[in-house]
């Protein structure tokens, strides 16, 4: 449902005065506060507010409103319509502000788009940019609808494959952005998307195991590095970072050992 008007408390003159957006019917508000407006553009905005971890009721990260004003006449009625970024990307940042209801088939197009959109942006070295799009890839996939009878018969196993990607590739961008835990996810997400070939599960296991390196977690790294050599064999990546977490495993061991060693001495 397209976000609401902003409703507020009415605690006038205390310099404590309240909004707040409402993104699903809220019919035990009426005849109580007072509706002074309407969200027209930056929904995603809004979205990704309500979508943000809390603890206790409150956001673990701050949310600021750094600047503000009003719309209005063709202003207002140009800012109602989505317009392509410099991407390219037509489409809400969040499926449930799309203005029609999408279909399955129709999301699997979507999503590979948005992959695309992706790559665009990871070609031009902006990462942050290429991340959103795979991550708001995976959002229209995650909302889409059942398959109908007169879809084709490949969907199901062409929604798994944008599925796949779009997470691998997502696992790709968190490592190089440092996001080692949130890149362990993804890669695993990936991994768990049925058939896959080789040389992807091969790619998928590389950069859950680039996770575990981040995480300092160099058994776990070993362990997919070494699955992941046996679906592309010979491949360079792959063998350098097995023999470097190897090398490194050793290291850490011997260094335990000197240091036990001490105590029975």
């Amino acid at each position: 449902m397209p976000e609401e008007a902003p409703k507020t408390e009415n605690r006038v003159g205390t310099n404590g005065s309240q909004f707040f957006v409402t993104t699903v019917p809220t019919p035990h508000l009426d005849g109580k506060h007072v509706v002074f407006g309407e969200v027209l553009d930056g929904k995603g905005i809004v979205r990704k507010i309500e979508n943000l971890k809390v603890q206790n009721d409150k956001p673990l990260q701050d949310v600021t409103i750094i600047d503000c004003g009003q719309l209005s006449g063709d202003e207002a009625l140009i800012s109602s319509k989505k317009l392509p970024d410099n991407t390219g990307d037509p489409y809400e940042d969040f499926p449930q502000d799309q203005a029609d209801e999408i279909k399955a088939l129709e999301t699997c197009k979507i999503a590979n788009e948005l992959k695309d959109f992706g790559n665009k942006a990871f070609k031009a070295d902006n990462l942050n940019l290429a991340l959103d799009k795979y991550q708001k890839g995976l959002r229209y996939l995650n909302e889409a609808p059942e398959i109908d009878k007169e879809d084709p018969p490949e969907l199901p196993k062409q929604l798994a494959a944008i599925r796949f990607t779009l997470h691998s590739n997502s696992a790709l961008l968190q490592n190089k952005l440092g996001s080692y835990e949130e890149a362990q996810k993804s890669a695993t997400m990936a991994l768990e998307q049925g058939e896959i070939a080789g040389p992807d599960r091969a790619k998928a296991l590389y950069r859950r195991g680039m996770s575990s390196q981040g995480l300092k977690d160099d058994d776990q790294a070993i362990k997919d590095f070494e699955e992941a050599l046996k679906l592309a064999p010979g491949d360079a990546a792959i063998t350098k970072e097995l023999s470097a977490a190897k090398k490194k495993l050793a290291e850490q061991s011997k260094k335990e050992k000197a240091a036990y060693k001490k105590f029975f001495q």
